[in-house]
């Protein structure tokens, strides 16, 4: 086992090899003279293995080479609410900095302008009650419009990081949502809620699906076994996004869709969830359709790595819109 910035020992193991092959020559010899030669090539092969032994083990300094982060930002406008904006750090692999207070970037001048407002977010902070920590971000006072181009600008350390995005995507509709207690998909077998939908014509869509309800501590995530810790048996609102992103490319356009997502939380029979349908730019979508393989290939070795792409220039990032249809009520089956 190799840690970094410390020795590692490397073992090799011959002796059990060499106890049975000694003993097999021993034991061919007594029996046939005649394969005494190929009993001492057992033990001239063990004898080997021995001195290879001895020369295997050695201590191996893993020096951790210096990891220049890069500023992460992702805002994704919602008409009709307030510009939210996430700002952090990356780190490095073995950094100790995990926790959304250690990576969110403070002291950062955020402009979000449009032909008819110039918004300055300021610092904002949040609760993530599942995770019982505190969150941060910046945050606008005017509310987005359906129709307008949006400019974003962040300064930072004396750079400044700039997109655009013209909110105009129109609001989905939601024709059905069903249950299905297994299905398969790249994560494996789950269960999934089914979201079915008319595709709208005349346009480049993105859908994705967001699912809204309450939990108490007794839930976990769906994917691990992790419970909150600090709620109790009071109830608090949680937001499930759907991994998957549908495009609506090629015959797509104008066609009738269904699309299945596992939850992300477990529920009982009878949970209560409001299910919205997200209609995103194509350039944000292409941006989480990117993240979410990335992270699928971090945990499958046989995954072909995915880099991001960003649409931010000089960080990683997204700035972009989506649309939310109306909600639909879905009570859990089982």
């Amino acid at each position: 086992m190799i840690s970094p910035g410390s020795p590692s020992l490397v073992k090799c193991h011959y002796f059990p090899l060499f106890h049975r092959l000694v003993i097999k020559s021993l034991f061919d010899m007594k029996k046939n003279k005649n394969v005494f030669k190929r009993s001492f090539f057992y033990v001239v092969i063990s004898f080997v293995a021995i001195l290879m032994c001895i020369g295997c083990e050695k201590n191996i300094n893993v020096k951790i080479q210096p990891y220049q982060g890069m500023l992460s930002i992702q805002c994704m406008l919602v008409a009709g609410e307030v510009p939210r904006l996430y700002l952090s750090q990356s780190t490095g692999f073995f950094s100790s900095q995990i926790t959304p207070a250690d990576l969110f970037v403070p002291g950062a001048r955020v402009i979000i302008s449009s032909p008819e407002t110039r918004d300055s977010l300021i610092t904002t902070m949040g609760r993530d009650s599942f995770y019982c920590q505190d969150t941060y971000f910046y945050q606008g006072k005017f509310q987005v419009k359906q129709g307008l181009t949006y400019t974003m600008e962040v300064s930072y350390e004396g750079k400044t990081y700039r997109s655009t995005t013209t909110v105009n995507q129109l609001k989905p509709k939601i024709d059905q949502v069903g249950y299905i207690s297994a299905f398969k998909d790249i994560y494996g077998e789950h269960e999934g809620v089914v979201v079915g939908f008319t595709d709208t014509p005349g346009q480049v869509n993105a859908y994705r699906v967001e699912m809204s309800r309450q939990i108490d501590s007794s839930a976990r995530k769906t994917e691990t076994a992790y419970k909150s810790e600090c709620n109790g048996a009071h109830f608090f609102t949680v937001k499930e996004v759907g991994r998957a992103i549908y495009f609506d490319t090629g015959s797509g356009d104008g066609r009738q869709v269904s699309v299945t997502v596992e939850p992300t939380y477990s529920h009982r029979k009878g949970s209560i969830a409001q299910v919205y349908l997200q209609a995103m730019d194509p350039s944000s979508a292409r941006f989480f359709d990117q993240l979410d393989k990335q992270k699928l290939a971090t945990s499958n070795p046989f995954v072909e790595p995915v880099f991001l792409t960003s649409n931010i220039e000089g960080c990683i990032g997204v700035f972009g819109h989506y649309i939310r249809s109306k909600p639909v009520q879905f009570i859990y089956p089982e």
